[in-house]
């Protein structure tokens, strides 16, 4: 075939890409005009064998002289669309980037929109100012790593297809040594704050994945230090690492105290930047009087203070801008003398876990209720029984109760018993109690008898312990850490010393009394209550009849649960959902107790990108036995050339269908999450054919079993009610199916069978047929008991075609 004709009617030069192939012709996409072009083999100035849809190409365009369309004719390809100048220019890191820079693409491949890289470089040229964008590819060291500021040399580049511009080959040419700043965290709301600066009266706005260390650290009044970058014309806090308590200091504090007296107590800041609402008068050695104000964090406690309240204060001068406040304000008992406030005593009857309880008035017949944050001293806690003294005012509810404020501790608890008592600790729970187990303390080796020390009982040792009944059962004690005097301290409990009736669980933060015996020297914990419930969570990654195993948000080993432990219906939990529960350990691995359904939160910790991926299942989620499984995953990316590409991890949360089952090699279609920390997973997952092939290998009444091996199994279980159309299935039948977790036992199942086509007779009634003897006089009459059925199982009826066969061959459909 010869070249067609034609006339060129203003021939210029266009960039574009090849879009379609045929036998001996094609299309091209122009990037900078709408349509396409078509044109000859001819026309392709390099190997028409090598090209390829997709491949970028410049050409010339022109019209066809018989039918007047365009066309495109002198093509070459091209191996680059980007130009690169030879002249080194230098800038400055005004943002520094976190993605490569890349070419997205959306499906068509003749789209060119362009993926604008994170980063960002400021230069200056004839005086005037560019920012030019970059990406981590766009290193010459890839472990070069920039920070803001930072002086760099670079080749400007600019892509021909939509004349943007690119910074590439970027060289470090000086570092630029960021300045530190400090400050103390003064306000969180989920996961971004403030930072109140060391050096200048202003707040700094910080986000929580800035923070170089553990992040749930950081709360409301921890020293910091941190750098400043400029974001949208923003200062904000970036690289946050902590400091130690105290290092942070914005006042210079009068060693010397004063007596004052409070004018007016703190209020509610009627504006933000209003902190300092409290009023209080003083003598001074040179005035009479003199006012100083004061916030909430200058007083000692965070108990009320009224009008006229005698305290005690230090004079704090601000550093930043030399104002002068009161602080480590502390009421004075003689405040109680000389005012006219009416004290009360009152009996502690119940206590909740972290906001405070209810007292029984001794001299009224009336019960209050209380805070935590009222207790004038934190040298003590209180505990149910304790007898207090505090001031009753009416509660801001505004429901007609009343409350304590300004509490003060009476009684100390006494010896008892033969035990010197010390009370009120603060301790958490390192190990829960063990179950009973027959006592065995001895053990053989190499011949001798050596005593194990960690599981000997101590009770066995304090005739005030209580003993089981049986001589050959013995509770093993749970263990429970403390600090006394500034070291760490250990000692061990029962279920006997625990106040309330309630389960101690690892972690689990409790108040307790120490009880040493004086002639054993053996010590233990008694009273005990808890007050802060230790809980976890996590997501159910793998569901089974009676067990399971939990996902956490860090890549530890995975947590197993048992379906007694479930606190709701199990029939309400599904693979994915995010659960919390309490760790007991239990030998020697932690397992979950008093699993609890909540609402999920995985959005929280990833933001995902919208271009969907194609790639393959290199090893799935899975468990291994009743003891071990892998709850992390790993897929591998599948360019749009179909070669293998990166590996991202994933869970089941990542799974679109949970229910689904996803085995090593099969396709699948993704996103990609980037979690706070930066790093990646696959998400949103999409089996492309969800459709398997197998054949069945028993058939046992309405059940079978298809051979197809999924973890550690070699079948798969179906039920005669997914099979479609009611077909009988036989064994040797080859069917397809969809393989799924069953929800109620969470066990591997078919659903949707399909028996395949297959008109072959058994090989038994083959040979059967070709074995008989067929007598003309002697053939039996055939009589129709209901009318037969054709190949498809379907349609009745013998078809109106009658051809005679040989017995044993089968005749072609």
């Amino acid at each position: 075939m010869s070249s067609m004709p034609t006339q060129e009617i203003k021939s210029q030069r266009e960039l574009g890409v090849i879009g379609k192939l045929c036998s001996t012709y094609g299309f091209v996409y122009c990037f900078h005009r709408d349509g396409r072009y078509f044109f000859h083999f001819s026309e392709y100035k390099n190997d028409i064998q090598q090209a390829k849809i997709g491949d970028i190409i410049e050409f010339e365009a022109t019209y066809d002289k018989m039918n007047n369309k365009p066309i495109a004719v002198n093509i070459v390809k091209l191996s680059s669309t980007e130009t690169v100048g030879e002249n080194r220019v230098e800038g400055t890191i005004a943002v520094v980037s976190r993605l490569s820079s890349t070419t997205h693409q959306n499906g068509r491949n003749y789209d060119t929109s362009i993926n604008i890289p994170d980063g960002r470089i400021t230069y200056v040229q004839k005086g005037e100012t560019f920012y030019i964008p970059y990406g981590l590819n766009d290193l010459q060291d890839s472990n070069l790593v920039l920070k803001v500021g930072d002086k760099i040399s670079f080749n400007v580049a600019q892509d021909r297809r939509n004349n943007q511009f690119f910074a590439r080959n970027i060289s470090l040419v000086e570092s630029l040594v960021p300045k530190k700043y400090r400050g103390v965290v003064s306000t969180m709301k989920d996961s971004f704050g403030f930072i109140e600066r060391e050096d200048a009266l202003k707040e700094t706005f910080f986000h929580i994945s800035e923070v170089i260390e553990n992040g749930n650290m950081i709360h409301p009044g921890v020293d910091v230090e941190f750098e400043i970058q400029d974001r949208l014309n923003k200062e904000v806090a970036s690289n946050i690492t902590l400091l130690p308590k105290g290092s942070v200091v914005f006042d210079d504090i009068d060693k010397s105290f004063q007596i004052g007296r409070i004018t007016q107590p703190l209020t509610k800041p009627k504006k933000a930047d209003e902190v300092a609402t409290g009023r209080l008068l003083y003598d001074h050695i040179d005035t009479k009087l003199v006012e100083l104000s004061f916030g909430e964090r200058d007083r000692v406690g965070q108990y009320t203070l009224l009008e006229n309240d005698i305290v005690q204060f230090h004079i704090a001068t601000d550093k930043r801008d030399g104002m002068q406040r009161a602080t480590k304000i502390q009421l004075l008992d003689q405040s109680f003398l000389k005012s006219k406030e009416k004290r009360e005593t009152g009996i502690v009857t119940k206590l909740e876990q972290t906001t405070g309880g209810v007292i029984k008035c001794t001299n009224r017949d009336e019960t209050v209720t209380f805070r935590f944050s009222e207790v004038m001293k934190d040298s003590f806690q209180i505990a149910e029984g304790d007898l207090l003294e505090f001031t009753i005012v009416p509660s801001l509810n505004d429901n007609g109760s009343s409350s304590a404020i300004r509490i003060k501790l009476r009684t100390k608890e006494l010896s008892k018993n033969g035990s010197i008592t010390e009370s009120h600790y603060i301790g958490v729970v390192e190990k829960d109690v063990g179950d009973f187990r027959p006592i065995n303390n001895q053990s053989e080796k190499n011949g001798r008898v050596t005593q194990d020390i960690v599981t000997t009982p101590i009770s066995a040792t304090l005739p005030s312990m209580p003993n089981d009944d049986s001589s050959s059962k013995q509770q093993e004690p749970g263990i429970i850490s403390y600090e006394k005097d500034g070291k760490q301290c250990m000692v061990q409990f029962f279920t006997s010393g625990i106040s309330n009736p309630v389960t101690l669980y690892c972690g689990d933060k409790v108040e307790f009394s120490v009880s040493n015996n004086v002639t054993s020297k053996q010590s233990v914990a008694s009273n005990i209550k808890l007050t802060e419930r230790s809980r976890v969570r996590g997501w159910i990654a793998i569901f089974r009849e009676n067990r399971g195993f939990i996902e956490q948000k860090s890549d530890t080993k995975p947590i197993l649960f048992l379906t007694s432990s479930i606190a709701s219906d199990p029939s309400q939990l599904d693979l994915g959902d995010e659960v919390e529960f309490s760790l007991r350990k239990s030998t020697g691995r932690l397992i979950a107790e008093n699993i609890l359904k909540v609402p999920s939160t995985i959005n929280n910790f990833y933001s995902t990108l919208p271009t969907p991926y194609r790639g393959r299942v290199v090893s799935p989620v899975r468990m291994l036995n009743n003891e071990e499984c892998e709850v992390f995953g790993k897929i591998q990316k599948i360019t749009d050339d179909g070669i293998p590409s990166e590996f991202y991890t994933y869970s089941i949360t990542g799974v679109k269908n949970k229910r689904v089952i996803l085995l090593p090699n099969d396709p699948v279609t993704f996103l990609i999450g980037v979690g706070l920390d930066y790093s990646t997973r696959a998400v949103n997952i999409v089996l492309e054919n969800e459709l398997r092939k197998g054949k069945v290998d028993t058939v046992k009444g309405q059940y079978g079993f298809i051979d197809f091996s999924i973890e550690e199994n070699k079948k798969i279980f179906f039920h005669n009610s997914e099979v479609d159309s009611g077909f009988d299935l036989r064994p040797g039948d080859d069917v397809e199916f969809i393989a799924y977790y069953n929800q109620k036992s969470g066990k591997p199942c078919a659903s949707k069978l399909r028996r395949l086509n297959n008109l072959q007779r058994p090989e038994r009634l083959i040979t059967k047929l070709k074995t008989m003897n067929i007598d003309e006089t002697k053939r039996k009459r055939l009589v129709i008991i209901r009318q037969p059925r054709n190949a498809d199982e379907k349609s009745k009826g013998f078809t109106t075609a009658r051809i005679e066969r040989r017995p044993g061959m089968l005749l072609q459909a």
